[in-house]
């Protein structure tokens, strides 16, 4: 089972582990090119500084007054305190050893300066480091940084000057931006959590403010409600759950209509039949004479057992339409035919407009033969004396119409005629055009009614159907 979590530690984690990465990026940045940089600089410092000790003659050596030195040493150094400070404002320091790593000259500009090319002198010995090969060297001496070179004395035999350029001061100012730069994330982290928190509550409220009225769309309470949301996708979430709430709403009053209506319309052949079922048990009714009454009225309740099959057979989602290419207009007269008895009964007539050439459609035939038996069904309980039938090619597709001479439909009326479970003027139980506009339409079509001196209702299917 998938674990759950809540969203603001969820939030938080991910900013953190972005704030962790990109602050582990600029400071292995920064600390590469630093430390690249000291050593860059340093190294020309002390190129620098060889080539102008090279340059200083042996007699010009010692002239400057120097405070004493100790015993055994000699004043035979050059001045290097002229030297331009780099950008990280470190200097160059000399000191004069034999090959035995004793210290025998000193640049004396400072009272440590023995002690540290003593101490220096010594961590080149220990190391085993060659005074001929030390070149740059890095060294850490009691807990200070150096960066070393050596050189032979150009002017004295079997010794050597050795340069050197303390940047544990700079190494300090490293590690106090290292610790700046922890500071700042830590503050940063503090700041991502009440980030994580704010966000997560702008998330969070409004999800629970749908949840709830999503839980009073599933106990039956589909009154809108209004929210103000700062974010668009919550507004627009917002209002498609009032739409769903309006819709279920209109869907619930339309069951309840419809189960009203139904009962009516089952309740009227039901009570006949088991009238005359009983009448016919008692003796009391001639079977012969009333079995023509059962018969008609049972027909009446199958068909509208079949309508309300048909109807939640179109509703669902697995209901595919297998399409066949024929003549649309043979459907229609097929479709016509078994009405022309009662049309006849009622003193109507069929007149027929079909194009003179074949009108191919590609269609499921029996949904489009029950949508047009429907609409005929319908015209024959409003048409005064004929009913006519259309099926035309038009220039982007293929119509099929039927118009009768009634009376025609209030304006009122006229846009809910194919509403599911609207019952109009004389109408039986308002699935009959919610059938044909559902059939039609799950087969790429539109189906429209207009009322023009004649009632007429049309079915259109686009150019791609034809």
């Amino acid at each position: 089972m998938t674990a759950r979590h809540h969203i603001a530690p969820r939030i938080f984690l991910r900013l953190l582990a972005l704030m962790l990465a990109v602050f582990a990026c600029i400071s292995l940045s920064f600390n590469l090119y630093f430390r690249n940089y000291i050593s860059e600089t340093v190294r020309e410092q002390l190129a620098e500084a060889q080539d102008d000790v090279r340059r200083v003659p042996g007699k010009e050596r010692g002239e400057e007054e120097h405070a004493p030195m100790p015993e055994g040493m000699h004043r035979l150094l050059p001045n290097l305190s002229k030297l331009v400070k780099n950008n990280l404002h470190t200097e160059v320091r000399i000191f004069n050893t034999d090959a035995d790593y004793r210290v025998t000259d000193v640049d004396s500009r400072d009272s440590d300066t023995t002690a540290t090319a003593q101490t220096l002198a010594a961590a080149l010995r220990d190391r085993g480091m060659s005074l001929t090969a030390t070149d740059h060297v890095r060294l850490t001496v009691d807990g200070r940084d150096y960066f070393v070179t050596a050189i032979d004395d150009p002017h004295l035999d079997a010794v050597y000057m050795v340069l050197y350029v303390d940047v544990t001061d700079v190494g300090t100012l490293l590690a106090g931006i290292n610790t700046t730069l922890a500071a700042i994330v830590a503050c940063a982290l503090l700041i991502c959590l009440f980030v994580a928190n704010a966000i997560a509550g702008t998330v969070t409220r409004p999800l629970r403010q749908l949840a709830q009225f999503a839980e009073e769309l599933g106990g039956g309470s589909f009154a809108p409600r209004e929210f103000h949301f700062q974010d668009v996708e919550f507004e627009q979430l917002a209002h498609t759950m009032n739409r769903a709430a309006e819709r279920l709403d209109a869907y619930d009053k339309d069951q309840k209509t419809f189960f009203q209506n139904v009962s009516h319309e089952l309740r009227t052949p039901l009570m006949a039949i088991r009238c005359y079922a009983e009448g016919i048990a008692c003796g009391v009714m001639e079977p012969r004479a009333y079995v023509q009454v059962l018969l008609t009225e049972t027909e009446r309740l199958s068909g509208m057992v079949e309508d309300l099959l048909f109807l939640s057979r179109m509703d669902s989602p697995a209901w595919t339409v297998e399409k066949q290419c024929g003549d649309v207009r043979e459907t229609v007269a097929r479709a016509a035919e078994p009405l022309q008895t009662v049309a006849q009964a009622q003193g109507l007539h069929f007149e027929y407009e079909f194009d003179d050439e074949p009108v191919l459609l590609c269609c499921h035939e029996d949904d489009l033969e029950r949508a047009v038996t429907n609409l005929l069904t319908n015209a024959l309980r409003y048409a005064h004396t004929r009913i006519t039938l259309r099926v035309q090619r038009v220039p982007d597709g293929v119509t099929i119409a039927v118009a009768d001479d009634g009376d025609g439909i209030a304006p009122e009326a006229l846009p809910h005629v194919f509403d599911r479970f609207y019952k109009g003027a004389n109408g039986k139980n308002g699935i009959g055009l919610a059938i044909v506009k559902a059939a039609v339409e799950r087969q790429g079509g539109t189906a429209c009614v207009r009322v023009d001196g004649e009632t007429v209702f049309t079915l259109h299917f686009p150019s791609d159907q034809g």
